[in-house]
C-alpha cells in the first residue's frame, strides 16, 4: 500500500510541476535571455519527477498483481478506490493543462505543429500510462468480484479499467452493483 500511496502523491506533485512551468518560462530568464540557475534546477527536478512517477506507477501495477495473488482483497479494494476515484481531480486538471499545451503549440506555430503530431501526443501518452498502471488494480478487483459474485459482474469491466474515462464509470458501476449485491446476501 505504501507504493500505491507514493504513486498517488507523486501524481499530484507531477501535476504541480507541470503547472509551474508557466511562471518558470515567464520569469526564468535573466537580462541576457538565458535561463537562471534555479530554472535549470526546476527542469532537472521536473524531469526526474516525470521519470520517477512512471517507475513508481509500474511498481504499483506489480503490487496490484501481488496483492491479488496473495488474496489481500481489502488492501486491493482501498488501492483501487484511491487510484481510480480519488485521482479524478488530477485527471481533470491534467486534461486542462494538456488542452492549454495543445492550443498553445498550435497557436504559436500557426498550425504547423499539426504536421508534426508527436509533440501533441506526448501528454496524452504520458497520462494514458497512468490509466494503464491503475488499471491493474481495477482488473484485479474485477477478478476478485467475479470470484465472489460470479456472472453478476460482466467481463467487459476488465477492459474498461484500462480505458480513460470509462475506467471511472466502470469503477462507479461496480461499486454500486457490489453494494446492491451485498444487501441482498
Amino acid at each position: 500500500m505504501k507504493t500505491v500511496k507514493a504513486f498517488f502523491v507523486m501524481l499530484y506533485i507531477q501535476l504541480a510541476l507541470q503547472y509551474c512551468i508557466i511562471p518558470i518560462v515567464l520569469f526564468g530568464l535573466d537580462e541576457n535571455g538565458e535561463f537562471r540557475v534555479w530554472t535549470h534546477f526546476y527542469f532537472i527536478v521536473a524531469l526526474l519527477s516525470f521519470i520517477a512517477v512512471q517507475i513508481v506507477g509500474c511498481l504499483s501495477a506489480a503490487a496490484a498483481v501481488k496483492m491479488h495473488m496473495k488474496s489481500e482483497y481489502e488492501t486491493l479494494e482501498k488501492s483501487w478506490t484511491l487510484l481510480k476515484l480519488k485521482t479524478i481531480p488530477f485527471y481533470i486538471l491534467n486534461f486542462i493543462y494538456g488542452l492549454a499545451y495543445t492550443v498553445t503549440l498550435i497557436g504559436a506555430s500557426r498550425g504547423m505543429v499539426v504536421l508534426f503530431i508527436f509533440p501533441l501526443l506526448i501528454p496524452i501518452w504520458y497520462t494514458c500510462a497512468f490509466i494503464v498502471q491503475s488499471g491493474f488494480f481495477g482488473a484485479a478487483n474485477v477478478a476478485m468480484l467475479r470470484k465472489k459474485y460470479g456472472d453478476n459482474i460482466s467481463l467487459i469491466h476488465y477492459v474498461l479499467q484500462f480505458v480513460p474515462v470509462l475506467d471511472v464509470l466502470s469503477t462507479i458501476i461496480l461499486k454500486s452493483k457490489c453494494k446492491k449485491l451485498q444487501t441482498t446476501e
